[in-house]
């Protein structure tokens, strides 16, 4: 669901929750039942623009490095932390002497090497430096 959607969503319930309250000559302002479900409803709209925020930005990790390939496969030397990371995923277009900037997962195999899991080829910056 689309930040759009959501927005859309929470202002329909909002809505609906204000024109279901009956209106009368006798009651003056809404129950205190009424005034709960708006809070509610308000918290449950701003909790759940909040999550579309964080999930809509936050970004997967990205290696940069020079590749490389000995017995284990290709392999890039993160230009940041200096880590050597084995490659896996998607290697379509890395290879071997190239400059390149990776999106995807760190992690760590049974036997504790660092792995890089790409996702996606974000640039391939030519031939590596000496």
């Amino acid at each position: 669901m689309t930040l759009r959607a959501l927005l859309r969503t929470c202002t329909v319930v909002v809505l609906c929750l204000v024109l279901a309250i009956p209106v009368s000559s006798r009651d003056i302002g809404p129950s205190k039942g009424e005034v709960a479900g708006l809070i509610v409803a308000a918290v449950v709209a701003v909790v759940g623009v909040g999550v579309l925020i964080y999930y809509g930005t936050r970004k997967h990790p990205g290696i940069g490095g020079c590749v490389t390939s000995d017995g284990n496969g290709l392999s890039v030397r993160n230009g940041s932390d200096k880590k050597i990371y084995v490659l896996s995923g998607d290697l379509a277009g890395v290879t071997p002497g190239r400059q390149v900037a990776l999106k995807g997962k760190k992690l760590k195999d049974s036997s504790g090497r660092l792995t890089f899991q790409v996702q996606k080829l974000t640039k391939g910056d030519g031939e590596c430096r000496r």
